[in-house]
């Protein structure tokens, strides 16, 4: 079975030095920053109307899975300590980002999530019914609009209500905090979901966080016992928790919670698609604004935010995932040699 990674990675008891080397923490932790400082223009106040190229988005995404790799093989620092230092370093970035406005503003999530509620209370179908918001940020007027839901039903509901804005991105910074807490007794996970690229897309708002949190309860658990309600409320709330549950019971070739799974994503989202199947396939399933002839082809490595997806499963099952990279590695080496399979010793 493949389960969370271990508390305490194999080699972290061999490192050397176990002291607290606070220069050579700063130095670790700036080199996190150095790259999205120098993507996101950190050097003055973001302007929240300013676009992201795809280009740098990816590069900003593969850097957030390589920063963690690059500390645990640069073996300068005790990953326990370094651990601690990040994630309250992350912490201070996220609140000093809301409060100056630098590094901040990557999204409109947190000013009009919240609003979209409001079609379902009033027995409109929020998958068909558009929204505008209007909001000011950092001295600036946006307008949004028209725009509909395209997550699953329950985050509606899992989140603030009362307005958005800052609210909302304290929220988001609350629930990743809460997901680094879980995760205290891994220090390489507590490395990759503080870092500051992580604390930066958490300072933003985005709605990720949330749901991450409850995969975190649902497959690492509360005091080391995975919770499947977790779980469950997880498959309701954004796509990609769908999509990482039901590959992980394929792997484990898990039938039965397999199946399990697919049928409380289908309650969950099954009242909704009867309410207006085309409108819920068109926003939830292919993403689109205003119908699906308004559908584009999914640009997973464009969006800043989806990258933290694979940050998350890279710092959960990070041994299990090296476990897979070495046989396969090993298989690589030996298949000139005709041995036709790969090794199962590491």
């Amino acid at each position: 079975m493949i389960r969370p990674s271990a508390p305490t990675l194999p080699s972290e008891e061999s490192r050397a030095n176990p002291r607290p080397r606070y220069l050579q923490h700063a130095g670790l932790w700036a080199l996190g920053l150095v790259v999205p400082a120098g993507y996101l223009g950190l050097a003055g106040v973001y302007n929240p109307g300013m676009t992201i190229s795809d280009s740098a988005a990816t590069v900003l995404g593969i850097w957030a899975l390589f920063y963690p790799l690059y500390v645990y093989r640069s073996r300068r620092v005790s990953l326990a300590s370094f651990a601690s230092w990040v994630a309250f370093a992350g912490l201070a970035l996220a609140i000093a980002s809301i409060a100056t406005g630098i590094g901040n503003g990557l999204t409109d999530e947190p000013y009009v999530m919240p609003y979209f509620i409001g079609p379902l209370l009033h027995g409109q179908n929020p998958y068909s019914t558009p929204i505008y918001v209007t909001y000011v940020q950092y001295g600036t007027i946006y307008q949004v609009g028209p725009v509909r839901y395209i997550y699953l039903p329950l985050l509606l509901f899992f989140q603030p209500f009362l307005g958005g804005g800052t609210g909302y991105k304290l929220f988001a910074i609350a629930t990743w905090a809460a997901t680094i807490y879980l995760l205290r007794k891994n220090p390489f996970a507590v490395i990759a979901i503080s870092q500051p690229y992580v604390a930066l897309l958490a300072a933003s708002g985005f709605n990720d966080f949330p749901a991450l949190l409850l995969l975190t309860v649902g497959f690492v658990g509360l005091a080391g016992h995975p919770q499947k309600w977790a779980t469950y409320l997880a498959l309701g709330t954004k796509q990609f928790a769908n999509v990482f549950v039901g590959i992980y019971y394929l792997i484990q070739r898990d039938w039965k919670n397999f199946g399990i799974a697919i049928g409380v994503s289908l309650a969950w989202i099954l009242p909704f698609f009867l309410w207006s199947p085309s409108d819920y396939f068109c926003g939830a399933v292919l993403g689109a604004q205003g119908g699906c002839s308004h559908a584009s082809a999914p640009g997973f490595f464009v969006h800043l935010n989806y990258w933290v997806w694979p940050v998350w499963v890279l710092a959960v099952y990070f041994v299990p995932l090296r476990g897979y990279y070495h046989r396969f590695t090993k298989w690589v080496r030996r298949a000139p040699a005709g041995t036709g399979s790969p090794g199962v010793g590491d």
